[in-house]
């Protein structure tokens, strides 16, 4: 963080730094900021602390810069082409600003994906289709901005990406994977018999069904890198 900041004052890039504890009130601070006529925030963190300050980010006219710090629990800044540590402040300084996509279940925002069981779940998707799902081997990742394996996500393009896994157990050979997928940008999950839980991966965060999931075009102003994956 030291070498972040020293990096940060040779690029001229100034600004005030304020670190969060439990004893500090987040949405305070940003409140104080904004009326100060702040315009760009910069989080300082990983996956979990850029997840939890969307939440408060997402509803206002501002630019989200992001300086990951280490390698662990550093999807998102991968993602978004930003280099972990004080390489991330040249980044910063070109100042690269593209709109991304953002999806909201229940009351929170989320970049990347959802996580949850198939078993007993059921998704309707744009009001125009309805799937059941019964099985306990069924996993369902509904994936607004994701990459795998280093390729490009397919994603920000308006639509959630629904992966269906379907593992088929075999007696003698273990397990086989089903893979299905589709697209859609608004869906309701219920389910048949008790609530399920949905994981956000950006916080690694609760949220239970039933559940609405929205999509937000455009919605996020963040400065981004070049080798982004999306």
């Amino acid at each position: 963080m030291a070498k972040a900041e020293t990096r940060l004052m040779d690029l001229g890039i100034n600004g005030k730094v304020s670190r969060l504890s439990f004893l500090k009130n987040i949405d305070q601070v940003i409140k104080e900021e904004m009326q100060q006529g702040t315009k760009t925030f910069v989080i300082v963190g990983n996956d979990n602390t850029f997840g939890q300050l969307i939440n408060y980010l997402a509803d206002l006219e501002v630019t989200i810069g992001f300086i990951p710090i280490g390698e662990a629990n550093n999807n998102i800044s991968k993602l978004l082409g930003i280099p972990s540590g004080e390489n991330a402040c040249d980044i910063l300084s070109a100042r690269i600003i593209d709109g991304l996509d953002l999806g909201k279940v229940n009351n929170n925002y989320f970049l990347t994906t959802l996580k949850l069981s198939g078993n007993g779940a059921g998704l309707n998707c744009d009001g125009d289709y309805y799937l059941s799902f019964e099985g306990k081997n069924d996993f369902i990742t509904i994936s607004n901005l994701a990459a795998k394996n280093e390729l490009p996500s397919p994603t920000n393009n308006g639509l959630f990406t629904i992966e269906i896994k379907s593992v088929e157990k075999k007696f003698l050979f273990g397990e086989k994977a089903n893979y299905s997928y589709l697209t859609s940008k608004h869906i309701f999950v219920t389910e048949e018999h008790k609530p399920i839980s949905i994981t956000i991966t950006d916080e690694n965060k609760i949220t239970k069904t039933p559940a609405e999931i929205i999509m937000l075009p455009k919605k996020l102003k963040v400065i981004v890198g070049k080798n982004r994956l999306y």
